[in-house]
């Protein structure tokens, strides 16, 4: 058997909340698949749902890719899950022939597949375009932007100006406040921010959610502030800050422009954390936290499905690949995309994650901050670090030399926190994610957490399944 998803937590480390899990869990019997197979290219399965017809789901194991003619928002829907198991557990028999449905799948994702190695052939065997020619193009299509870019953000300006006059505490979460908020979100959609449609869309959730929420809401609209400030200022601002500016308010920016003007690394990269979002129009957004192995580097890869199309590549958490990475333009960037195929590792072969690849990670983000204060969210490790509940709130403290650090609030679910302190007996545990700020130390989004095992590597220990569409 192919070893891709060859056991039960490979595949449940592909879903995207623990409701997906445990429905697939509950499909996860062979009498309810009147016809499974597999080959060493593919799995496929027909299961029976409240129609007549059943559901046709089919796994490209070259990704692995997902797709089922069920109507599901999510990827991997329940289907293809509650298929991979029964694979995982051995009921899947391997050798068939693939029925013409999937062939037709299959030969689709191989013609698309090799228009896109053929372009990018192309363009390797192109000579590369200079990067001064790169930024005059760029500069002279941003020039028709910004005016519309910055009627928006001194809207938006306004409509602060006129929530702090008239008192925070007044936005109360009816529907009549919200209908308000998803207009000016809207209105940044129309001027081509679409960074402070989502900025506003998540800051909404704020409003009423515990006793302090107005504070943490006034930190936003101060960042917000500076956004309005520097695209005022733009003229004058340093092509790096620029860089970071354009970043923050969504500005798009192609494939090539990225490998020119920004940093490419070779390196092994373990995925350290994943989150799916659900955005506009049916738009899921899946964010991929990689850590560079030998050179110590953080990434952030954002990908884009939508309407259930799925997703090109399955970037499992714990899984390291082989690949090279553009960073994009800036000051201590994160986001990157990949520019070489993803090579998926065996274990034995993958170097360990070691403390000493996390060195200083709270030195590594304060000079993160320090360089760029527009980076809406930071990666964070902390090693012996305790999970606690207080007066209700999950809180994580960890030693800082010979001190011990305020705790700081957790995001993280109650019954994803409970699996994870019966996990370590409540014992000091490496955790990774994401770091929002906020009033005093901010507010950290756990990931995962990891354990050192007999020779002191650093392994998956859990990972937060917990809804986050």
């Amino acid at each position: 058997m192919s070893r891709v998803l060859a056991t039960e937590a490979e595949v449940l480390a592909l879903s995207p909340d623990a409701a997906s899990s445990k429905a697939a869990k509950g499909l996860q019997s062979i009498n309810k698949w009147p016809t499974v197979g597999s080959n060493d290219v593919a799995v496929w399965g027909e299961c029976q749902g409240s129609g007549s017809k059943p559901y046709q789901t089919q796994v490209d194991l070259s990704g692995p890719a997902f797709k089922c003619s069920c109507p599901s928002r999510k990827f991997p829907c329940k289907h293809g899950l509650a298929l991979m198991l029964l694979r995982a557990a051995g009921q899947v028999p391997e050798g068939g022939e693939s029925p013409e449905w999937v062939n037709a799948w299959l030969g689709g994702r191989q013609e698309k597949a090799e228009q896109k190695e053929a372009k990018a052939a192309a363009i390797a065997a192109a000579p590369p375009p200079e990067p001064e020619v790169i930024a005059k193009q760029q500069a002279k299509r941003d020039d028709k932007r910004w005016d519309k870019v910055s009627a928006g953000m001194q809207e938006l300006s306004l409509w602060m100006q006129d929530m702090v006059r008239t008192g925070l505490a007044n936005q109360a979460s009816d529907a009549q406040a919200r209908q308000h908020w998803n207009t000016m979100a809207a209105r940044m959609v129309d001027a081509q921010v679409t960074g402070m449609a989502a900025r506003i869309k998540e800051a909404w959730e704020l409003v009423d959610s515990h006793p302090n929420w107005a504070r943490d809401l006034l930190v936003q609209l101060g960042h917000w502030q500076l956004l309005v400030d520097a695209v005022e200022r733009r003229d004058s601002l340093s092509p790096d800050v620029k860089a970071d500016v354009m970043a923050a308010l969504g500005w798009p920016m192609d494939k090539a422009e990225v490998q020119a003007l920004g940093e490419s690394i070779s390196d092994d990269w373990l995925v350290v954390g994943l989150r799916m979002l659900e955005r506009e129009g049916r738009l899921i957004e899946r964010r991929v936290w990689l850590q560079g192995l030998q050179t110590g580097r953080m990434a952030l890869v954002l990908d884009y499905s939508q309407g259930g199309r799925g997703f090109e590549t399955a970037l499992v958490p714990g899984s390291t690949y082989r690949s090279t990475l553009s960073f994009y333009p800036g000051n201590a960037p994160l986001r990157a995309i990949v520019i070489s195929s993803a090579q998926a590792l065996p274990a034995a072969d993958a170097a360990p994650l070691t403390p000493a690849v996390l060195a200083q990670p709270l030195q590594q983000l304060s000079q993160r901050i320090a360089a760029n204060p527009l980076q809406a969210v930071q990666p964070l490790w902390c090693e012996q670090a305790q999970l606690l509940f207080t007066d209700g709130q999950w809180l994580v403290a960890w030693p800082q030399g010979n001190s011990q650090f305020a705790p700081v609030p957790a995001l993280v679910a109650d019954e994803q926190a409970w699996q994870l302190l019966a996990l370590t007996g409540g014992a000091p545990i490496t955790l990774f994610g994401e770091w929002e700020p906020g009033p005093q130390l901010g507010r950290w989004r756990l990931l995962s957490a990891w354990q050192a095992d007999e020779s002191k590597a650093l392994r998956k220990l859990w990972q937060n399944l917990g809804e986050v569409l």
